[in-house]
């Protein structure tokens, strides 16, 4: 793995409302490596609806958060935390940048995830994410995420639901 070339910074949107614009960017992109780089074919329109609305209720605290890398001054990355139930969240939107990816950017936004959770009343981080993004799947095992059985409606055809315990 390579290292991360240069200062890395995360923002959390809700601290920086010039961002919001870029991040629309950002997860357009990742919407279309999702349903059309890997073909997947459900929830794209919910996606996209979403996309309109961002950041939207879910990604403030206290209940949750949408963090952006930047490496120097270029957006290279994303996640978000969104309350799930009274002690569980999901970690939502996680994106890195085809430039940026292999370079420990993943492990970072894990990591804050992890340590968001922390300082929060969830006790357990889940996500859903499908096999056909076998790098997101290598780095949520490397992070200590866990397979689950099913917790929320995934349609596509294999899906992978996952947990960390706090």
């Amino acid at each position: 793995m390579e290292t991360i070339p240069g200062i890395v910074r995360l923002t959390e949107v809700i601290n920086d409302a010039g961002l919001i614009g870029e991040v629309r960017v950002l997860l357009s992109e990742y919407g279309h490596y999702m349903y059309d780089e890997l073909a997947l074919i459900a929830g794209k329109e919910s996606f996209f609806k979403e996309l309109e609305n961002f950041p939207g209720p879910g990604y403030f605290p206290p209940a949750g958060t949408f963090v952006v890398c930047r490496v120097e001054d270029e957006v290279a990355g994303c996640v978000g935390i969104k309350k799930f139930d009274e002690v569980s969240c999901e970690m939502k939107r996680m994106y890195i940048r085809p430039a940026y990816r292999g370079k420990g950017i993943g492990g970072v936004l894990c990591n804050y995830v992890v340590e968001w959770c922390r300082g929060s009343v969830y006790r357990r981080i889940l996500l859903d994410t499908n096999r056909e993004m076998k790098e997101a799947v290598f780095l949520y095992n490397k992070c200590g995420f866990t397979e689950i059985g099913s917790y929320c409606i995934n349609e596509n055809d294999h899906p992978i639901f996952m947990e960390y315990i706090l």
